[in-house]
């Protein structure tokens, strides 16, 4: 079930159609809530709605998840970004690249953040 919510969720947002994307995300999510994929999925939707706020949730979540996968840190850095709350950006960046230093989206990410500081 939650694959085929997931399949939904794809399909819309590939369609554009981000707030019907979030719907079956959430579904999709109440079945599987410990796919760290699944919040990656509707993040993305947040984001293309400039939903920052709803994303930064997602990211946290996907951290709480899976704490050493570095793309949960660009995630939370980049929401917020969207929130302009750069201090925080860069932080999210940095954790993520005591991780990985050779993250390249961490990499860029901290560049623009501190840019924006």
């Amino acid at each position: 079930m939650a694959e085929e919510a997931k399949a939904k969720g794809n399909a819309a947002f590939s369609s554009g159609d981000f707030t019907t994307a979030i719907n079956h995300f959430t579904e999709a999510i109440a079945l599987a809530p410990t796919d760290h994929v699944l919040f990656l999925n509707r993040y993305a939707a947040h984001v293309s709605l400039h939903q920052y706020a709803e994303a930064l949730s997602d990211a946290k979540q996907t951290i709480k998840l899976k704490p050493y996968w570095t793309k949960g840190y660009s995630l939370l850095g980049a929401a917020y970004i969207g929130l302009n709350q750069f201090e925080l950006a860069v932080t999210a960046y940095k954790k993520g690249l005591d991780i990985d230093p050779t993250d390249e989206a961490l990499k860029s990410g901290l560049v623009e953040a501190e840019a924006s500081v």
